[in-house]
């Protein structure tokens, strides 16, 4: 079955990784499967053989918007898929649209993000749900029981077309010695180390752990990504006198993340909004104890199947992560504990298990029928 995956922006995502992970995995089961991006962000997808660009660059105002809409449509027609599964809000809408125009078979739509009522995030969710009101795409893929709670109040049209795949989440190929960690990546050999990982923008609130740091003087921070906070994250540590104890990575690769977390004592992870939160759990499976604020989905991700938490939750907030820090700092059978529980979430969240739950779809025969397919696999 030839298959494309419309992603938004070229860069190292959370997003991105699970569809990294859907390719692969489908790839394996025979797939022919590649994934377009609308634009290039950053150059970590520029040799990969399964990677395609709209635009080199992103775009700029209305007309580069529409440049990368319309170039994706006729992508799509000249590729001519069987299915295009899509990501993100823009990939989602131009991903529909240009697999409509291009008679793709079955569409397959993934929410990365709640509804939103105010602003452009407030109209793109107002053109999601009448999308997904009218059938637009045929299925519709949420990563969690409280990101599928977030559409409670859309038309039961949509809520019928939804189904509930927990992402899938890697795990390390092979143990990375601290040290060696620490070398790849020039961090101090013998401090303790938080480590963290994310885009830099405010919900991911970065800017509270280097906070932590002017209260923690014992502790140093290395942070790996990219965005638009970079600046005000050097702009406050250099206000906290706390520079010298910040390490900014940049963006890592997703071959390279395990090696990266390898060079942690901790994980710190104080984002305001989250469906899912990879990298907490990308983190928690490698064997690191975490410490992440207390939203309700990090609560449900970071559980183990038998109740265990597999992190310390805390506000989302300089205190808070203070607060927790500091006790794992001080507490190291917590950590060990903490750290346990996370390993045991590899099979909960297993990359087979997640391709296993989009191939189903794939093989759904309720699509040639005219059936909903969500309600072929329910009763299968």
């Amino acid at each position: 079955m030839k298959i494309i995956q419309v992603q938004t922006q070229a860069e190292a995502g959370g997003a991105q990784r699970i569809s990294d992970m859907v390719g692969e995995g489908l790839r394996a089961r025979g797939h022919q499967i590649r994934t377009v991006f609308m634009y290039r962000k950053t150059d970590v997808y520029d040799r990969d053989p399964y990677a395609d660009f709209i635009l080199t660059e992103p775009p700029h105002g209305l007309l580069g918007q529409m440049k990368a809409a319309s170039g994706l449509a006729h992508y799509l027609r000249r590729e001519r898929p069987d299915v295009v599964i899509t990501f993100q809000h823009y990939g989602n809408i131009f991903g529909t649209i240009g697999a409509r125009l291009a008679g793709a078979g079955r569409i397959i739509a993934n929410q990365s993000g709640a509804p939103q009522t105010r602003g452009v995030r407030g109209v793109l969710t107002q053109i999601d749900k009448l999308m997904g009101t009218l059938g637009l795409y045929h299925a519709n893929v949420v990563n969690s029981s409280w990101t599928e709670a977030q559409f409670a109040a859309f038309p039961e049209a949509y809520r019928r077309r939804t189904l509930r795949i927990d992402h899938g989440v890697a795990t390390p190929s092979h143990q990375i010695e601290r040290a060696t960690a620490r070398a790849a990546f020039g961090l101090p050999e013998h401090a303790w180390l938080a480590v963290s990982s994310g885009r830099m923008a405010p919900s991911k609130n970065q800017v509270a752990l280097v906070g932590a740091l002017a209260h923690l003087p014992d502790m140093h921070l290395a942070i790996a990504g990219a965005g638009p906070e970079w600046d005000a994250i050097v702009t406050l540590a250099e206000n906290q006198h706390v520079s010298d104890r910040l390490h900014l990575i940049g963006e890592v690769p997703p071959s390279r993340i395990f090696e990266f977390l390898a060079a942690g004592d901790v994980y710190a992870f104080a984002s305001t909004t989250e469906t899912f939160g990879l990298a907490a759990v990308e983190a928690a499976i490698s064997g690191l104890p975490v410490v992440t604020s207390a939203l309700p989905v990090m609560q449900e991700v970071l559980t183990t199947e038998d109740g265990e938490p597999a992190a310390l939750f805390v506000e989302a907030s300089t205190a808070g992560m203070v607060q927790g820090l500091s006790e794992i700092m001080a507490k190291p059978q917590l950590a060990a504990s903490l750290a346990a529980a996370g390993q045991r979430l590899k099979e909960q969240y297993s990359p087979a298990r997640m391709c296993a739950g989009y191939e189903a779809l794939l093989s759904a025969q309720s699509f040639s029928h005219g059936r909903n397919p969500i309600d072929h696999l329910q009763s299968a």
